[in-house]
């Protein structure tokens, strides 16, 4: 039985349906999240777990769009 040669369009294809499944996945996560911190008012960890996760979101961003991390904490900041 023959398989068929994966090209760089496959590959490219299958990379971004695994990307928008993994943003779903974290949006459930981020959910969860909010509702455990709920009244946890004294809990810096709870804060250190999304500030980890922001600073990968920001290195991931700037990765992508050829972007500086500060450029991408600037408009941050400039959407608050």
């Amino acid at each position: 039985m023959a398989t068929k040669k994966q090209t760089a369009q496959d590959v490219y294809a299958q990379h971004r349906k695994d990307i928008t499944s993994l943003m779903l996945w974290l949006e459930l996560e981020l959910e969860k999240h909010r509702i455990n911190a709920k009244g946890k008012t004294d809990n810096w960890a709870i804060t250190e777990d999304l500030q980890l996760t922001r600073k990968q979101l920001i290195e991931a961003l700037a990765s992508l769009s050829h972007s500086e991390q500060h450029e991408i904490e600037d408009l941050l900041s400039e959407s608050r």
